[in-house]
This record gives structure tokens, C-alpha cells and sequence, in this order.
């Protein structure tokens, strides 16, 4: 058994059966490799253009700032709302989010959607948000439209997301916390909504039994 130990050492199996397999499994891992290394330092920068929206969130952050936003939490907002009835919750989560748990009494009209491949645009910014690992979605068309014709501006709206977002800078965050809710509330007032709050838990914070 030691002999046997020692010629396994000394001698070891190839590692393919034949020059061909070896030629493919090489060629294979080299094609991989020079894939990775084009989408990495080729590609991605030169269409990262694609993957940014028309405001950049750190514009959005200093306005927010300047301005000022009030944020509260989910129960303060079903209590101020009257459970939709003296205001409106608008929930701006994606539509399986919403279906999946929600605020009784709230409005879903979501801001982002599914990309949708209908113009090589949209392909690239489908195919970067993949190559990056981020969910693929772009910006709803015409969500201020839809929200005009639901959301009245003469009430109150408390808007919620998933993770809520905050403006409060942290070690390594120099510009809060990005959320869906928070630019929600900037596309809001610059539409003319006045009484527009921020919900700072967001949904993933809610349990179920809430």
C-alpha cells in the first residue's frame, strides 16, 4: 500500500484523456477569461452610460436636504391617512412586492418595472444590470401621470418603498441612503405635491403579523 501511495505521488493520472479534451477544456477556460475581461474594462465603461438615470441620486439627496423631509413610520401613516381615507399611502414598490404584503389601505403605483427589451437601449441596460448582478428595472413611463390621476394634491402622501432609504449620512454613506421612496418623494413635490412624507421603516421592516 505505501509503494502504491508513493507511485500516485510520484506519478499522477493525467488530468485529460487526450490531447483533444485538454485543447478544449483550455480554449474554454481562455474564452471565459477574455469574455470577463472585455465586459469588465471594454464594455462596461464604455456603455455604463446606460445603466444611469436622467438624475443622479446625489442631486436628489442635496435637494432633499436643502428642503427638508419629514419622515415617519408606517403606523403614524395608516393613523394620519385614516387607513387611505383622509390621505394616501402610495406604496411605489414593484407590483409582486405589493401583492406579497402591503399596508392595508395603501396605493400601488410603482416607479420602477421589469426592463423591458424593446429597443437595444433597453437591452444594454438589461444585459450591464445582469453582468453587475443588480435587479434589471428601469423607470416607470409616465408615473407622474398615473399618479395624478389617482393621488389628489390637496391631501396628504406618505410614500413607502422596501427599504425605506434615509438621508442620514453614515460612516462610508456620504449621501444617506438610496431608496425608491425617497426619490418617490422628490418627483412628487417637484410635480406640485406639497404635503408629500417619507416612510423611513420601509415594507422590509414590517413583519406580517404588523
Amino acid at each position: 500500500e505505501y509503494d502504491a501511495f508513493i507511485q500516485k505521488i510520484t506519478n499522477p493520472p493525467p488530468l485529460f484523456e487526450s490531447p483533444d479534451q485538454a485543447n478544449t477544456v483550455i480554449g474554454a477556460i481562455l474564452a471565459a477569461t477574455g469574455v470577463s475581461f472585455l465586459g469588465t474594462f471594454v464594455v462596461a465603461p464604455r456603455y455604463a452610460g446606460v445603466l444611469k438615470e436622467d438624475q443622479r441620486w446625489e442631486d436628489i439627496y442635496k435637494e432633499l436636504i436643502e428642503t427638508g423631509v419629514k419622515s415617519v413610520d408606517w403606523s403614524e401613516a395608516v393613523q394620519k391617512t385614516n387607513m387611505g381615507r383622509s390621505g394616501v399611502i402610495l406604496d411605489v414598490r414593484m407590483e409582486n412586492k405589493y401583492a406579497t404584503k402591503a399596508i392595508p389601505g395603501s396605493t400601488n403605483i410603482p416607479l420602477y418595472r421589469p426592463i423591458v427589451l424593446d429597443n437595444p437601449v433597453a437591452i444594454l441596460r438589461y444585459l450591464g444590470f445582469a453582468f453587475f448582478g443588480v435587479t434589471n428595472s428601469e423607470r416607470t413611463p409616465g408615473w407622474l401621470d398615473m399618479v395624478e390621476e389617482i393621488v389628489p394634491k390637496n391631501k396628504p402622501v406618505y410614500v413607502v418603498c422596501n427599504s425605506g432609504g434615509s438621508l442620514v449620512n453614515t460612516p462610508g454613506r456620504k449621501f444617506g441612503f438610496e431608496s425608491q421612496s425617497l426619490k418617490a418623494v422628490h418627483f412628487l413635490r417637484q410635480a406640485g405635491y406639497n404635503k408629500v412624507f417619507h416612510v423611513a421603516d420601509g415594507m422590509m421592516r414590517i413583519k406580517p403579523t404588523e
